[in-house]
């Protein structure tokens, strides 16, 4: 079980599946740029060639699939509705055909399917708050798991730490801004069970790098509601 990369893992579903000239392989082409550029898994990028990814199957995780449908479709590639609904069906498909393969666990499956469906019915509601804002005070706070499911070393531009009031929670994204103001950070990509934890309006210690358009949870302190 996972002993393929998932670049052959995508290619086998797409090409002797599906047959690259379908609607859904179409689809699992896009969906393989999205793990390539916004994913944090191991890649290997050959000058004059595709980048692949070497990265084995249970480094697919199921926010991987969240993020895919509610995040890149619909802010980065703007696809609507529709387009988004054909897309989680695509996802419904491989997560099905990944389990046959035995390439996951029904464990696996399980989270990758009601991740899927998560967002199914619609577009997450996002929120806005606005407070007064208070001293930043990290006195106590303790450092917590790192969060490496996005983190690749050395592919941070900037990296940031300290207090921020979240305006944003949708599944695997967070948004934030500074107890003094300032520009609104994020998104965020983060675990499920650390999105699933949080509401808007906390109050949380984040240390974050930058990647690309993004931002990856690092550490995750002290929160205050």
């Amino acid at each position: 079980m996972g002993l393929k990369s998932l670049d052959v893992l995508l290619s086998q579903y797409r090409v002797e599946v599906l047959g690259e000239k379908s609607r859904e392989a179409q689809e699992m082409t896009r969906f393989t740029e999205f793990l390539l550029s916004h994913g944090g898994l191991k890649k290997l990028e050959v000058p004059g060639k595709p980048a692949l990814l070497v990265d084995r199957t249970e480094r697919l995780r199921c926010f991987h699939f969240s993020q895919y449908l509610d995040w890149y479709l619909t802010e980065k590639v703007g696809a609507d509705r529709r387009e988004v609904e054909e897309a989680r069906l695509a996802m419904v498909h491989f997560n099905e055909w990944l389990l046959e393969q035995q390439a996951i666990t029904q464990e696996a499956f399980e989270e990758n399917r009601d991740s899927i469906l998560s967002g199914e019915g619609g577009p997450a509601v996002y929120e806005d708050v606005s407070g007064p804002g208070v001293d930043d005070d990290e006195t106590g706070i303790p450092a917590v798991r790192e969060e490496k499911d996005f983190y690749v070393p050395g592919e941070y531009s900037a990296t940031l730490s300290g207090e921020l009031i979240l305006t944003k929670v949708q599944e695997g994204i967070l948004y934030g801004t500074f107890p003094d103001g300032g520009k609104e950070i994020g998104p965020i990509l983060v675990d499920r069970a650390v999105s699933s934890s949080h509401k808007v309006g906390d109050r949380v210690h984040l240390s974050l790098g930058r990647a690309g358009d993004h931002w990856n949870l690092l550490h995750e302190g002290q929160r205050r509601s």
